[in-house]
């Protein structure tokens, strides 16, 4: 069996790898369309590598949110469960 202080260790750990990888990439900023068509085809290529790099930080940013969640629900079980 597990001890309860292990459980909450863990979460402590989750909520900090979790709060570091908000702090590393931050939440992004949503893209905001262009008034004018684009006539250079390198600045089409431009908005697609930025929308590719937005999307990676998304996904670290929903990664860092769901450890500190999970880190919560851990520091929870481990306080509250009564043996």
């Amino acid at each position: 069996m597990i001890h309860i202080n292990v459980i909450s260790s863990l979460g402590l750990v989750c909520n900090i790898a979790g709060v570091v990888m908000l702090f590393l990439y931050g939440l992004p900023s949503k893209l905001k369309g262009h008034g004018g068509s684009i006539l250079l085809e390198e600045g089409n290529e431009e908005e697609k590598k930025r929308k590719k790099e937005n999307e990676k930080i998304t996904c670290k940013a929903r990664i860092g949110l769901t450890l500190i969640l999970i880190g919560f629900i851990l520091q929870l079980i481990g306080v509250n469960y009564l043996p």
